[in-house]
């Protein structure tokens, strides 16, 4: 018996002392955000103002699985005078999969996946439907992206609609009043529609790409 409790109290106390040195990554099935770098991942009910906390220099990626709510006051003011180019980066810092309600928007080094709905997205990727109520600017789109004014997506593939659409590369739909892509292979529908290089239909008041110019269908 009393071998059974001394290799009990071995176990418990390498345990311990384990857990102490063990790095403090974790999954939580609720979490507040900005995440702190200690959390892995969260699988359920992220609330908050958004974003993460974690050391930028480490390029580690944390995710939110689940419902993602951004309470954030001050979107709109951010909106106003938040310059989304300066803070572009390669490496994606937050993945999102599944629904997120912002009272704001994103900065760049976010993946989102699933459904979005905010005042403004600066995200890095979207795959799924984004709806953004003043602008989106992101690197990569696939699915639906609707927003109030604009949307600057640089490499879209499915369904642009805004008020102005702009992209370097284009595959699918682009509807609004502008609509304006470098290269773009399916249909532009607007007032103004332009296109450096084209495989598709144009349909507007004007349309230009590089073989010619009409009014009403381009092709």
């Amino acid at each position: 018996m009393k071998k059974i409790f001394l290799i009990t109290g071995i176990f418990l106390l390498s345990g311990i002392l384990y857990s102490q040195d063990a790095p403090e990554i974790k999954t939580r099935w609720v979490s507040l955000t900005p995440l702190s770098e200690r959390v892995q991942e969260v699988d359920g009910l992220a609330v908050g103002l958004g974003g993460s906390l974690a050391d930028r220099s480490t390029q580690h990626t944390q995710s939110i699985n689940g419902l993602n709510l951004d309470l954030n006051p001050l979107g709109l003011l951010i909106w106003m005078f938040f310059d989304p180019a300066k803070g572009k980066n390669e490496h994606t810092f937050l993945t999102v999969n599944g629904i997120t309600l912002s009272g704001a928007g994103y900065g760049r080094n976010v993946d989102q996946n699933g459904l979005s709905v905010s005042v403004y997205n600066y995200g890095r990727k979207v795959n799924g439907f984004l709806v953004s109520g003043l602008s989106t600017s992101i690197d990569k789109g696939n699915g639906i992206v609707i927003s109030g004014l604009m949307n600057g997506v640089d490499d879209m593939k499915g369904v642009s609609i805004s008020v102005f659409n702009g992209s370097e590369k284009m595959k699918g739909l682009q509807l609004g009043l502008i609509n304006k892509a470098e290269e773009i292979r399916g249909v532009q529908v607007g007032v103004v529609n332009s296109s450096k290089k084209m495989k598709g239909l144009q349909i507007g008041i004007w349309n230009k790409n590089a073989k010619r110019s009409l009014p009403i269908i381009n092709f």
